[in-house]
Parts: structure tokens; sequence; C-alpha cells
């Protein structure tokens, strides 16, 4: 009942996507950032490679990272932060579903036409750009897959986790501000982690962040191999649930506020 009402709210998303033209802006922005970073490093690495990387290993990179930040990324705390403060999500409250349900089909609705977008554009540069190598192994590109639905699950619990804050402050969009900073730091979204020094790269190590980029990516490059993957990718699923217990945690008591204001 409850996947009938997401393919119900997935029809719409998608039908609103293909309309919403601000969706074709966050896509550019989503592509551009990655190919600013690659132009950099590029340039530093004409001289040579730098640490582990040389020209084909950067462009293999920050293609993977095209790939998982425009199949895992999220964008809808906007709306969601619009709901809570005009007090549109009483009408979400009033029908027989989580609202969450909802917000999922609203973040994954874009993905097909990413898909459309991103395939062919990823084999004219491994056909056309010498050194760029992805992973031919089954089962990374399985684990890949695996890891990519756990990168987006756990961006759209912590993008859900700081909407629902809109619950007791009006400042949940910088909120968000702040976080994205850390995430594009630290996940691996422009600078490979290798790369960072060593006491900054172990730091990194024991947060979530990695397992949202970095991770997928090194998957993806075949950095990895199947059973070092395949650990990783239990470790990114505890993380997974352990943002589901947050989302679960703040939503029952931000429910109690909202309902409690007369929203």
């Amino acid at each position: 009942m409850s996947f009938r009402k997401f393919l119900v709210e997935f029809r719409a998303a998608w039908f609103l996507a293909i309309e919403y033209r601000i969706s074709v802006f966050i896509w550019i922005i989503a592509i551009v950032l990655p190919l600013i970073m690659l132009a950099a490093w590029l340039s530093i690495a004409q001289n040579g490679s730098v640490g582990n990387f040389d020209r084909g290993a950067f462009i293999s990179y920050y293609l993977a990272a095209v790939i998982v930040r425009n199949m895992t990324g999220v964008w809808f705390i906007w709306e969601m932060d619009r709901d809570i403060r005009l007090g549109e999500l009483s009408f979400r409250l009033l029908r027989p579903m989580n609202p969450i349900i909802h917000y999922m089909a609203l973040s994954l609705s874009s993905k097909p036409l990413r898909v459309v977008l991103l395939v062919p554009a990823t084999i004219l540069v491994l056909l056309y750009v010498p050194g760029v190598q992805l992973t031919e192994s089954p089962a990374l590109w399985i684990i890949f897959m695996l890891s990519l639905a756990g990168s987006w699950a756990i961006l759209f619990l912590t993008q859900y986790i700081i909407g629902l804050f809109g619950f007791w402050i009006t400042q949940s969009l910088s909120l968000n501000d702040v976080w994205f900073g850390a995430y594009s730091l630290c996940s691996g979204y422009l600078i490979p982690l290798t790369l960072l020094p060593p006491p900054l790269r172990q730091a990194f190590e024991v947060l979530p962040f990695q397992y949202t980029m970095s991770f997928p990516i090194n998957v993806l490059r075949n950095q990895l191999t199947a059973g070092q993957a395949f650990g990783r990718l239990l470790i990114q699923w505890v993380w997974v649930l352990v943002f589901y217990s947050a989302y679960r945690f703040v939503w029952l008591r931000g429910l109690k506020r909202y309902s409690a204001v007369g929203a």
C-alpha cells in the first residue's frame, strides 16, 4: 500500500521535475563544480602525477563524482521548509501516508532523466578520452549500485532531519548550507580524500561523509577489492540505520510540537 502511494507521488513529482526550470540549473551546478576542480587538478598535474593521481586518474575520479552526485543528490529541503513555515504540512498530515513518502518521491523523480543524460555522456568519455577507466567487475558493479542507494539514503535522511528542525527554528536552510559545506570537503566531492594531509584524512574517515561520495567513487574506479568494498558497504548501511533512527527521533518530537501549536 505504501509503495503504491509512493508511485503516485513519484509520478506527480516526475512531471513536476520535467516542467520545473530550476531543476535544470541544479543539474548544471551538480556537473560544473566537479569539472572546475578537475580543470584545477589537471593544471597542477601537467608536470607529473599528484600523489597516486595522473591525468587519467583525475578524469576518472571526477567522472565518477559527477555520476555519483547526480544519482544521489537531494534538493527537496526548500519545499519542505516552505511546507512547515506556511502550514502546508498540515494538509499532508491529513492524508493517509507519512509525508516522508512525498519527499522521497520528489527526491527520486529526476533520477530517470539523469540516467538518460549520464549514460551516453559517460560512454563518450570512456571511448574518446585516453586513460579513463571504470571497473569492469560484475561484483563491484553490484556493490556500486547498492552503495548509490546507501549514499542517497544518508543524504536524504540528513536533509530531511535538517528540514525537520524547521519545527523549532526558522533557519533550517542555513543549517543545510553549513552541512553542504562540510559534505563538499569531507566526502571527497571536491577533493579526493587520498590527497588530503594524513591527519585530516584520518579524521574524515571516521565520519559518515565518505560513504556518500568517496566510497562509491572508489568502487566505481576499481580502487577496492570486492571483499573490501563489501565490508565498507556494510558500514555504510549501518550509518543509514543510524540516520533513520535519528529521523524517527526528531520526527516524533517535532510532530508533537507542530500539533501543540495548532498547526
